[in-house]
């Protein structure tokens, strides 16, 4: 990435990128300060064009980056294997409840507990608003979420859910949907790797709408093999590798 264009962006946005990918390929292009779908045929390199996004992010802002990196769900690892949860599993119960890393939904809400009163409604309306968009999403297998306490209730039909117990797709969704969630719609650098995986085709379309809603003001970097992610007007938002991409 090129930083000469600093001066022209917002303070936490990308106005350029001009990155080497395995010594042998230069990938250029002026993105978009809201959402990039990064699309291409196997090996042509957007995965490792996300990782080195991530890799010089720190230096474009001389160190004052917010950014998050959210790998494919194929690429999680285990945290703790002393559990018996899977890795997506144990990725989502740590940004609801306890997350070592940053932020958690736990968290989240007992700042409200400290906060002056306008800050409190400002905080249980992002909240509502966050669970009425998983609501939205889940009802269609008569599932609902609720924060009550402490506690990230999942109902389902009059009995209560584990996160675990989730489909591999709903706990997907909702760990994507988390982590933008938790930055609080501040302007940030999101650079996520083929979301569509476990996804139903159906969340694939509505998925960039939520992810902007939930925060309008971050800058998206996608990759996916998936037409549905950009198929709900997201098309003139599409970045082509072989368009991008020149030899060295």
């Amino acid at each position: 990435m090129n930083s000469n264009r600093e001066s022209d962006m917002s303070n936490h946005k990308i106005s350029e990128i001009n990155v080497t990918l395995w010594g042998k390929n230069k990938v250029s292009f002026i993105p978009n300060l809201d959402v990039n779908i990064i699309v291409g045929i196997n090996g042509s390199g957007k995965t490792t064009l996300l990782l080195e996004i991530e890799k010089n992010i720190l230096t474009l802002f001389e160190n004052k980056a917010k950014y998050i990196y959210i790998p494919s769900i194929d690429n999680l690892v285990v945290k703790d294997g002393r559990k018996k949860l899977n890795a997506l599993s144990q990725a989502l119960d740590s940004y609801i409840y306890y997350n070592k890393e940053g932020d958690s939904l736990m968290y989240y809400r007992m700042s409200m507990l400290d906060a002056p009163s306008n800050e409190r409604l400002k905080i249980q309306h992002r909240i509502d608003n966050f669970c009425e968009v998983i609501n939205d999403l889940y009802k269609e297998t008569g599932k609902h979420v609720e924060i009550e306490r402490d506690k990230f209730n999942i109902h389902n039909d009059g009995s209560l859910l584990t996160t675990g117990e989730l489909s591999s797709g709903e706990k997907q969704m909702l760990l994507l949907l988390l982590r933008v969630f938790l930055l609080n719609e501040e302007e940030t650098v999101v650079l996520i790797d083929e979301p569509e995986n476990s996804l139903d085709i159906s969340w694939q379309y509505k998925l960039v709408d939520m992810l902007v809603k939930l925060n309008p003001n971050a800058q998206f970097f996608i990759t996916t093999h998936s037409p549905s992610i950009f198929g709900n007007g997201w098309g003139d938002k599409i970045i082509y590798m072989e368009d991008v991409t020149s030899k060295i």
